[in-house]
């Protein structure tokens, strides 16, 4: 049960979307190991207190994948979604200097039950994929199942690499919830297209 693939081997999303910032943003507008929750006009909040004390995790919306992206400003990266998370298929081929990282997406709502938000997490990269990987290992250790996973950012992980390095948020499981209202709908979505019969997640 939550057979999860690490990525060790060799659908567009509505936002508003949270993003992890491993290194400070050049304009200064988040601080390093923060999450921001990107709004329509483009603006950033932090939201990092509040991932630290608790959000929903819709695990049954969660697609892993492959992400290329040239970094042009306006440009919606590319995205090669597994047909299971619990297989990482082979990376596409590269196109020059630009590479596909492993990423993700998982929808999620931010804040206590009666005041949530939903959100999505839709990032690639070797920091906040390693933040992924901290969430399914907290709920596989779980054991449980439920509509939602409420997991809370518990610590940082510093990543070094021959060349550079990184830093990952960790991630402590606290309980399994009912879904707060911002989800449902979410949730609804998911069950129409995901078959469950035969999930091994």
């Amino acid at each position: 049960m939550y057979d999860f693939d690490e990525g060790n081997s060799t659908g567009a999303a509505q936002g508003p979307f949270l993003n992890w910032h491993a290194r400070e943003k050049l304009d200064g507008s988040m601080p390093a190991r923060s999450f921001s929750l990107r709004s329509e006009d483009g603006g950033l909040e932090d939201v990092t207190d509040q991932i630290k004390a608790g959000s929903y995790f819709l695990i049954s919306s969660l697609q892993t994948g492959w992400c290329f992206s040239n970094g042009q400003i306006g440009i919606s990266p590319e995205w090669a979604y597994n047909e299971n998370v619990a297989r990482f298929e082979a990376q596409p081929a590269d196109r020059g200097d630009d590479k596909w990282k492993k990423g993700f997406s998982i929808r999620l709502a931010i804040g206590d039950k009666k005041s949530s938000r939903s959100a999505v997490w839709s990032q690639s990269g070797a920091g906040c994929f390693q933040g992924l990987v901290s969430i399914m290992r907290a709920v596989k250790a779980d054991g449980g199942k439920g509509e939602a996973a409420i997991l809370a950012m518990s610590g940082v992980e510093e990543i070094k690499f021959t060349k550079g390095s990184t830093s990952a948020p960790e991630f402590t499981f606290k309980k399994w919830a009912d879904l707060p209202d911002c989800l449902k709908e979410d949730a609804a979505e998911v069950a129409e297209v995901v078959d469950t019969s035969d999930d091994e997640f």
